[in-house]
């Protein structure tokens, strides 16, 4: 048997889609109540994945328990170079 969360991926496709900064997606959807945890995530992945680093806001990533030590997880699963 599924178990689920009606709505939750419509309503973080809906973020996904009307978003225009990574920040305001994520805070939009926080907003909302619910399963804005499962939201969060789909929607900062995908928003992540169009604005890059540098559309993350920098205060964000340096209140991140260690991010650089992620970053770098990151890069060789990706294989990307560290420069």
């Amino acid at each position: 048997m599924l178990a689920g969360l009606p709505g939750a991926f419509q309503a973080a496709l809906h973020g996904v889609l009307t978003a225009v900064r990574f920040e305001q997606a994520v805070r939009e959807t926080m907003s909302c109540g619910g399963c804005s945890c499962s939201r969060s995530s789909f929607i900062g992945a995908c928003i992540g994945a169009q604005v890059g680093l540098q559309g993350i806001p920098a205060s964000w990533k340096s209140r991140t328990l260690r991010y650089g030590e992620l970053l770098e997880l990151a890069r060789s699963a990706v294989g990307a170079d560290k420069s």
